[in-house]
């Protein structure tokens, strides 16, 4: 996950939690078999994240685009 685009978006606090996820969907699917539904979620997680990082490296700032507002 690229810290330089999440820290233009987001402060400190978010991009804390933002690498927290990150991790924990990284170690369940350490944890799980492939097969497992929360695998699979955390792949699908993982594959967001990782796929932001990937346009960032084009030149792309899809995290820096987006607007966030109130807690989700």
């Amino acid at each position: 996950m690229t810290t330089r685009v999440a820290h233009d978006a987001f402060g400190p606090k978010q991009v804390r939690q933002l690498k927290e996820i990150y991790e924990r969907a990284r170690a369940v699917t350490a944890q799980y078999p492939e097969s497992h539904v929360a695998n699979r979620a955390a792949k699908k997680l993982i594959d967001a994240f990782e796929t932001g990082t990937r346009s960032d490296e084009t030149g792309g700032r899809w995290l820096s685009e987006t607007d966030p507002q109130g807690n989700a």
